[in-house]
């Protein structure tokens, strides 16, 4: 899903037909700069959302780290980079939970970067919040024992959650979170990603909204100075959350990935300072 103010928006998944799945070997995987690390001990981890702007590179990063196999999920089946597999799953139909057992059959970890932004309320609480829900149902039955959610950063809600136009997908995001947490109530076998503005990639985009890493990389010399952060520590909720810094795909992506392979040191990372944190954990062994 789709660079915004969530996490990885990825295309609406919201009341769709379900798509047969179907497997493809991907392509040769993109040089992605990483240090490899051991990740003997991951042997099988599942991207949902894994064609998305922030899954393609957390598919790519889990692979660079060693990972035997990585599955990708997504309404397409589109082959993606460093993927051992694609599977078209829709996760808003009736035959999802079947389909997703069978993905998630020997995996030791699940990434769920799905979610979407724009349409009803309706479409936008199912999208984020069902379609997770389902995903994070179906890996406990699994037997998985870590699932990761890249969701949103809660200064958002806290500053917008009101608005007319956001609130189903806020009230989505809330819903998967509460999901994960009574599913997976150990806070060693979860993790959620919560960034503000994600960047990245050589495209800008008004829907979802979204900038190029040559232009975030500006943003950040100036948003993550230390007097503006010090301005914003002590400002309003509106311009606190203007003044946020963003945060690149690439670390959204290393953060998951440190997740699923059981480095992350902490079951939430709110805001770009935690995601950075927890990003630098995925090379050490």
């Amino acid at each position: 899903m789709a660079a915004s103010l969530a996490a990885s928006p990825l295309g609406a998944l919201a009341r769709r037909r379900v798509a047969a799945p179907r497997r493809r070997v991907a392509v040769a995987r993109r040089g992605v700069a990483s240090v490899r690390a051991d990740a003997t001990a991951t042997k099988k981890v599942v991207v949902l959302g894994g064609s998305g702007f922030v899954g393609s590179r957390v598919v790519d990063r889990l692979a660079s780290a060693g990972v035997a196999e990585v599955t990708s999920i997504s309404k397409s089946g589109a082959a993606v980079p460093g993927a051992s597999s694609s599977v078209a799953i829709d996760l808003a139909a009736a035959a999802a939970s079947e389909a997703l057992a069978a993905a998630f059959e020997g995996a030791d970890a699940v990434v769920s970067c799905v979610g979407c932004i724009g349409g009803s309320d309706e479409d936008m609480r199912a999208g984020n919040g069902d379609a997770n829900a389902t995903a994070i149902d179906a890996a406990k039955t699994a037997g998985v024992p870590k699932f990761v959610y890249v969701s949103v950063a809660s200064i958002v809600p806290d500053v917008v959650g009101a608005t007319p136009l956001m609130r189903g997908y806020f009230e989505g995001k809330a819903a998967a979170e509460a999901a994960l947490m009574s599913a997976y109530p150990d806070a060693s076998s979860r993790l959620v990603v919560k960034p503000s503005f994600i960047y990245g990639g050589d495209a800008f985009s008004v829907n979802p909204p979204r900038v190029t890493k040559q232009y975030g990389d500006q943003l950040v010399k100036l948003l993550g100075s230390g007097l503006v952060k010090s301005i914003a520590e002590k400002a309003p909720g509106a311009i606190a959350l203007t003044l946020a810094e963003p945060v690149s795909v690439d670390d959204v992506a290393a953060a998951a990935c440190a997740g699923a392979l059981g480095r992350a040191t902490t079951s939430e990372c709110d805001g770009t300072d935690a995601i950075k944190a927890c990003a630098g954990k995925l090379d050490v062994a």
